[in-house]
């Protein structure tokens, strides 16, 4: 499986933490969110850096310990998306995005990694704490990141694959394969579910074959909702310039088509074969 990209939640595709309706009235002051923001930035631009020891002083005093204990890990780049304030404006939940590289089937990846952590003003300054936890907030629900986080480490992921695999496990589709007719008009299915909380965008490469087209169901594809992917084959395609090439000699050789998906942006290659009806 070649997965072009994973993306767990991106600034580019617009993937932002779903917030109530009601904290449109507990906004802070630009003043306030700008100077979490800076600190934040600082912060992770620490791990971007592999600076760890200049990370720490974004630390509270309470949880330097957790942090120390931590599995520390470098980032090519971080952006902070979403930031949710508490207790009138002295601590925040904030949702950043971390661009890095992940394994997944023996295969080297660009991946943006969703870093959820807590924030509180303490002498006038936003520090990181440590809150006990065993699960990783996101934009998607929580994530279970690992049984170090009930062992006092501090909920930077400690697993990035573990986390890769179970965004990945909850886009689904049912068949790798399909078998078109080339002598005449046909038609194939497969079927992709989506199991996140989130809705996902499909999209489907050309073919490049007249005649042949690969197309999804809908676009957006719903918490909880299967969609077709239809693979047709249109044998009165005026496209088709020699209709007897397609009968004779031969069959053609097969070829993949992707289906994409996005935020996550894996791809599902479909392998379409091509068969005589008469064989």
């Amino acid at each position: 499986m070649r997965i072009s990209s994973l993306l767990f939640f991106t600034v580019c595709c617009g993937l932002v933490a779903a917030q109530p309706a009601s904290d449109a009235f507990d906004k802070a002051p630009s003043a306030i969110e700008d100077a979490l923001r800076t600190r934040v930035q600082a912060f992770y631009q620490a791990h971007v850096d592999g600076k760890f020891r200049r990370a720490d002083d974004y630390v509270a005093e309470d949880s330097k310990d957790a942090f120390f204990a931590a599995e520390k890990a470098r980032y090519k780049s971080c952006d902070v998306i979403s930031v949710k304030f508490e207790e009138n404006f002295t601590k925040a939940t904030v949702l950043t995005a971390c661009k890095t590289e992940m394994f997944f089937h023996g295969e080297k990846f660009p991946a943006t990694l969703p870093l959820g952590s807590r924030w509180k003003v303490e002498n006038g300054d936003w520090f990181w704490y440590y809150v006990v936890s065993n699960h990783m907030d996101s934009p998607f629900g929580s994530m279970n990141a690992g049984p170090e986080s009930e062992h006092g480490h501090a909920p930077i992921p400690p697993d990035m694959n573990k986390i890769a695999q179970q965004i990945l496990s909850k886009v689904t589709m049912d068949r790798k394969e399909v078998t078109i007719e080339q002598d005449q008009s046909s038609q194939q299915e497969v079927h992709l579910k989506n199991d996140m909380m989130g809705a996902i965008q499909v999209s489907t490469d050309p073919t490049g074959q007249p005649g042949l087209t690969v197309r999804a169901e809908k676009a957006q594809v719903n918490p909880g909702e299967e969609i077709k992917i239809i693979i047709e084959f249109n044998f009165d395609d005026p496209e088709i310039n020699c209709r007897p090439c397609l009968i004779n000699p031969g069959v053609k050789p097969p070829m993949t088509v992707n289906i994409h998906t996005s935020p996550i942006q894996r791809d599902f290659p479909i392998k379409i074969n091509f068969a005589h009806h008469a064989q």
